[in-house]
């Protein structure tokens, strides 16, 4: 063999080495991320971006005697109309969205739109929490009848659910920006 043949496989082999090792943190960075609480900055970045596109408004046709500022659901009533059957009927000025603010589902939201959402390990939940920790139908929030305000419920969970720092131990109302954990996953209405 000569020392050209030589030269050439000793750098192949250190090249496929480098890509080699280049491959395996790659794969170890995705799956380190992927179990992150906290979104990356790309990510972030992403949301940031998305968020900035959804927020500019699109044109409303403004009815007379109705204010240019006005709310949707205001317009309505200004032209007679009634509240659209799927819009929810939570109090003006109440939570619209459950927000995942901590776990494997960080920065993802759930709109309440009235129905019950279910939180648990099952597939059939409306939220799928793949934790160990968690039962597989583990709590409820549902909006209460009564008071039209939203409320949690544990559905006899074993390890409960913790609401501002405290267990729950019957169905509770639950205010904005109140902190529930199930499991390794922390969410809040806002």
């Amino acid at each position: 063999m000569t020392e050209l043949t030589f030269a050439l496989l000793k750098y192949g082999f250190l090249i496929l080495l480098w890509v080699f090792a280049w491959f395996a943190i790659r794969s170890l960075h995705k799956d380190i991320s992927s179990f992150s609480p906290r979104p990356s900055r790309a990510r972030r970045r992403k949301d940031r971006h998305a968020a900035r596109r959804s927020s500019a408004k699109p044109a409303v046709p403004v009815t007379e005697g109705a204010p240019v500022h006005a709310p949707a659901r205001e317009r309505h009533r200004a032209r007679g109309n009634a509240r659209p059957a799927s819009a929810a009927p939570a109090a003006a000025g109440g939570p619209s969205l459950l927000v995942i603010i901590d776990g494997p589902l960080a920065g993802s939201s759930v709109p309440l739109t009235g129905e019950t959402i279910t939180l648990g390990r099952a597939a059939s939940n409306t939220v799928v929490l793949d934790d160990e920790f968690v039962s597989s139908h583990h709590a409820r929030i549902y909006q209460d009848p009564t008071s039209g305000q939203w409320a949690i419920e544990d559905l006899g969970s074993t390890n409960g659910t913790v609401v501002n720092g405290q267990r729950l131990a019957a169905p509770t109302v639950l205010p904005a920006r109140m902190p529930v954990r199930i499991g390794a996953t922390t969410f809040e209405l806002r």
